[in-house]
């Protein structure tokens, strides 16, 4: 059986390298990742995965009013960034004396992973200008710190599509709501994090901001952030407070 769980998810990796959705990088690492998560939680695992990267994949191909519509290819480091921390939760499963809070813990991280996924695509596309939280003003899209409504809705939605779905693979129908909060708050610590910690540079031929290290064919200078504290980290981050998040409800309850 684990063989037949493998080759699913090699197929996954291999269709979003061909449709120039993942580098190859990106598509070994989306393999690694989804076996962490497959093997642990075979079939149904496997189908929430699914669900995760169908879901955003489409998302991110939906048609746009504001921007031109360009289809981004994930990297390695973007892919363990988004569910790194979901697969090592998923293995811990073999660890835990209560396997339930590990799936709980589990499905949150790939809840907030989903919710800022939607949260940035949806903001982009339909948003509109989104409000930066640190500077109290509109700014360009794509921005990090900003938020939009129709960004935090559908932050809301995808964590919820994640949440509602991996509790009735996993749990029995159980613990739906607390996962959904815990994927939304995972993706609003992102936006929080992004605006007062993520290094934030400036490409001093044209002034634009920007996260990338170089522009108009020049490195960038970091003006403000942390240095070294990129998206990656950031959205690492945000898979880390969402299963926090679920588990000091889980203790409590």
């Amino acid at each position: 059986m684990v063989i037949l769980l493998l080759i699913g998810v090699a197929l996954m990796a291999y269709v979003a390298y061909r449709y120039e959705t993942l580098t190859i990088g990106g598509a070994w690492t989306a393999f690694l990742v989804g076996a962490g998560i497959a093997i642990p939680f075979s079939y149904e695992g496997l189908l929430l995965l699914a669900l995760f990267f169908i879901g955003s994949t489409l998302f991110g191909r939906l048609p746009t009013r504001t921007f031109k519509r360009e289809t981004e290819v994930r990297t390695a480091g973007q892919v363990f960034a988004n569910g790194g921390v979901a697969a090592l939760l998923a293995f811990s499963v073999f660890l835990f004396a209560d396997d339930e809070l590990a799936k709980i813990m589990f499905i949150s991280a790939l809840a907030a992973a989903n919710s800022d996924t939607w949260a940035t695509e949806g903001g982009r596309r339909w948003g509109g200008r989104p409000y930066h939280i640190r500077i109290n003003t509109r700014t360009d899209t794509g921005r990090s710190g900003a938020i939009t409504p129709i960004g935090t809705m559908a932050a809301f939605i995808g964590s919820g599509l994640i949440a509602i779905f991996g509790s009735f693979l996993l749990l029995g129908g159980d613990w739906m709501f607390v996962m959904t909060i815990a994927g939304f708050t995972g993706a609003m610590a992102d936006t929080a994090i992004g605006a007062y910690l993520q290094e934030e540079r400036k490409c001093m031929r044209c002034n634009r901001l920007t996260e990338d290290t170089s522009h108009c064919g020049h490195n960038t200078q970091i003006i403000r952030g942390i240095p070294g504290f990129d998206n990656n980290k950031v959205n690492i981050a945000c898979t880390i407070v969402a299963p926090l998040f679920a588990m000091a409800i889980f203790l409590l309850v």
